[in-house]
């Protein structure tokens, strides 16, 4: 009975022991298909980082085998190859790098929107593709903004003052002498109403009364003092 179920036990572990074994070559074989075929000596193996910097990206060796700068080139999915990291063709790299070991740094300018492979080229002229980076979406442009027209203020008319008006020199209104007479002159009316007669026979106005009630004919000058006493006596 117990060799039988010993027996039993040991056929058990041998087909774990196998199943494992299966799932160790099942993983090697899906890990030698993603890396581009079977593992060969010849062919490196290496990991990249990529970082981008402004509109350029930085390539950086992560690990992995040491590389000749001059058998790995960087290949752009819009520009194809873009050239070495040693810059023996059309250099990729701002500063050619020859020999690639852990931290070497390779910055390609103005690839930040492009996809990008790190690509070696063997001698035979076998290619392997060590790592790769997505691009960078574009952005969109920024809207301007329309800016808002600022309402022009309505302007208040002044109000034009009135010109006061200015006195003529001379055309002040004379004043009125006391009981409402001109002051006298030459053939003006005198106070009470009585004109007196101008200087030299001036005429008295038309119809003017003289002093005493006599009235002085019309147009006649009025005679000087030398000639009234003939003119009595030839009357008389």
């Amino acid at each position: 009975m117990n060799g039988r179920w010993g027996a039993r036990g040991v056929s058990e572990n041998a087909v774990l022991l196998a199943m494992a074994l299966a799932a160790v070559l099942l993983a090697m074989s899906l890990v030698t298909s993603i890396s581009g075929g079977p593992t060969d000596p010849d062919r490196p193996r290496a990991s990249f980082v990529f970082e981008s910097d402004g509109t350029d990206v930085v390539v950086t060796h992560f690990g992995g085998d040491r590389l000749n700068g001059s058998h790995v080139s960087v290949e752009s999915a819009t520009r194809g190859r873009l050239g070495t990291f040693a810059g023996t063709d059309d250099g990729a790299c701002a500063t050619p790098v020859e020999n690639i070991t852990r931290g070497s740094e390779c910055r390609v300018p103005g690839a930040v929107y492009e996809q990008l492979y790190v690509v070696w080229n063997g001698s035979g002229g076998d290619r392997l593709v060590l790592d790769r980076r997505p691009a960078d979406p574009t952005p969109s442009p920024t809207p301007t903004a329309t800016p808002t027209p600022t309402a022009t203020p309505t302007a208040t008319p002044t109000v034009t003052p009135t010109p006061t008006p200015t006195p003529t020199p001379g055309a002040e209104t004379p004043e009125t002498p006391p009981n409402g007479t001109a002051t006298p002159g030459n053939g003006t009316v005198a106070p009470n109403g009585t004109l007196t007669p101008g200087p030299n026979g001036t005429a008295a106005p038309e119809g003017t009364p003289a002093p005493n009630g006599t009235s002085t004919p019309t147009g006649a000058a009025t005679p000087a003092g030398s000639e009234a006493p003939a003119l009595a006596r030839a009357s008389g």
